[in-house]
């Protein structure tokens, strides 16, 4: 059995169902570098750790859209978090999706009642990368999720200043019919919260097309 993170044997006495059924398995090593963020003593509007009130940018997100996003961070992003992103989203070793799964299916069982709908990825990244991060998580949690969005062809956010990330234009359109979401809850499921833009962006496509509630999870703040 293999850490679903580093991709070392773990060695341990596994069950048959762990054996052929479970991909979140993390080794040792792995499993200690990870730290989960205490949803209690985060923002309640982005999810930052350590942050029980309404922080700074989510008042200025309120005061400028009228609304927070009430984000849910999972892990904080550390050093287990960061080498797990990094080999799995930008070197593309698919093998490692699983890395996360176990905690991400519990975060989502909150969000029963709602629409998920995974952040999209622009053609021209699909194609770089062969798959989309957010959704290879999702099924490896076993979760169904719908494609409710689709993004324009702009330059990606992860060579962008948080200046610029800030000012950009909106890079989303919706991709199904509009009454599929009327009066839906929607979860937005992205993989990092950094200025929360993207993830507002989204947020707001679905509000004016008659989304009830828009909620957002991620996997690391």
């Amino acid at each position: 059995m293999r850490c679903s993170c580093c991709q070392q044997e773990v060695v341990k006495n596994v069950t048959l169902r762990e054996l052929f059924f479970n991909t979140s398995q993390r080794c040792y090593h792995c499993e200690k570098r990870f730290s989960k963020i205490n949803s209690k003593t985060a923002c309640p509007g982005c999810g930052r750790p350590d942050s029980p009130k309404l922080c700074g940018d989510c008042q200025l997100w309120e005061a400028q859209l009228g609304f927070v996003l009430n984000n849910q961070g999972i892990f904080r992003y550390d050093e287990g978090f960061q080498r797990w992103i990094e080999s799995y989203k930008f070197k593309g070793d698919y093998r490692v999706r699983g890395g996360i799964a176990k905690e991400l299916k519990e975060a989502l069982k909150k969000y029963s009642d709602y629409l998920i709908c995974p952040l999209p990825l622009s053609k021209e990244r699909f194609r770089e990368r062969g798959f989309n991060q957010v959704c290879g998580c999702l099924e490896s949690a076993d979760c169904f999720y719908i494609e409710l969005l689709e993004r324009k062809d702009l330059s990606p956010q992860s060579e962008k200043s948080r200046a610029k990330r800030l000012k950009m234009e909106q890079p989303f359109a919706l991709k199904v019919e509009n009454r599929k979401i009327r009066n839906q809850r929607v979860l937005l499921v992205d993989d990092v919260y950094t200025t929360g833009r993207t993830l507002f962006h989204g947020a707001e496509i679905l509000y004016k097309n008659g989304a009830k509630t828009v909620k957002s999870l991620t996997f690391s703040r």
